[in-house]
Parts: C-alpha cells; structure tokens; sequence
C-alpha cells in the first residue's frame, strides 16, 4: 500500500502486484529457435506418417486471425495430450482458452477440439511413447493440457 499526501488532501493508493512474469524456459533461447523453425516445422507436422507433431489451428485474440502452429501432441482416447513446451504464455495455448477451443491437424485428419484443461504430468505422461517421455524429461518440460474432440471429421 502506498500513501501520498498532497496540500489538500491525503490519498490512499493500493497497488496490487501479480507477481514477476514467469521465466521462458532455457532462457527463452528455445522459443527464439523454435520461432525460426515453425514454418519449416509446419509442412511437417499433421501429416499421416507423423504422429509426434499435431498443427493447432486458432484465431488471434485481437486480431481474429488464423494462426498454425506445429506442437508435440499424442491422441488419448477422446482427445489430445498437448506438451506445453513453451510454458502457458504462449500465444496458441491463450488463443484456445479465450476462444473455448480450435481445430488440430493430426495424421491428415482434422479435429474440432474444446478448450485446453491443464493435466497433471504424471497421470498423461503415459500417452507418449517411451523415447518421448525420455526427451520431455530431459526437457524439464512438466506442463501438458488436454482437449477433447468436440468432433471429428476426415480432411
């Protein structure tokens, strides 16, 4: 709380802080290269013979624009497991979650999904394949959401 006081009158000025914004993980040194990689990624990923790399189709929050970004995702069951490798600040995950959901790219076909939960790591680390679980430790990444299909259709 700051107080201030002026000829006339005092005033009681109350600040809230939200707390430092949370570090981009290695530095951010990741997220500058995967900036520089994404459209040579994009090509890559959803397609039939790669079951790593999903593309999430969303709209800008201000802009309304269709974005494409290429993201390390699993299917489970009714829906998709999702690697936050960037951490939540990142602008797919904020576009999904103001939009209540988006469409992804996986093995050619295309679904409809909700907006992202966030999950625990232990309970959906399972979903990936062992080579994976292995790099995603070694990554320190511990953040995944799930969406679930709202639905499916062949693209």
């Amino acid at each position: 709380m700051t107080l201030s006081a002026s000829p006339t009158h005092t005033t009681t000025e109350v600040r809230e802080t939200a707390g430092p914004a949370p570090k981009p993980r290695f530095g951010g040194v990741l997220w500058r290269i995967s900036r520089l990689t994404s459209p040579a990624m994009l090509p890559l990923a959803g397609k039939h013979w790669n079951p790593t790399f999903a593309v999430v189709e969303h709209r800008g929050r201000k802009t309304g624009r269709v974005y494409r970004t290429p993201v390390a995702a699993r299917r489970s069951g009714d829906g998709f497991i999702i690697a936050l490798a960037f951490g939540v600040q990142v602008d797919w995950y904020r576009n999904l979650v103001a939009a209540g959901g988006g469409t992804i790219r996986w093995r050619r076909d295309l679904y409809s999904v909700t907006a992202p939960e966030r999950v625990d790591a232990a309970t959906v680390l399972t979903t990936f394949d062992p080579v994976q679980r292995l790099l995603l430790r070694i990554a320190g990444i511990d953040g995944y959401v799930q969406v679930r299909d709202a639905e499916s259709s062949r693209a």
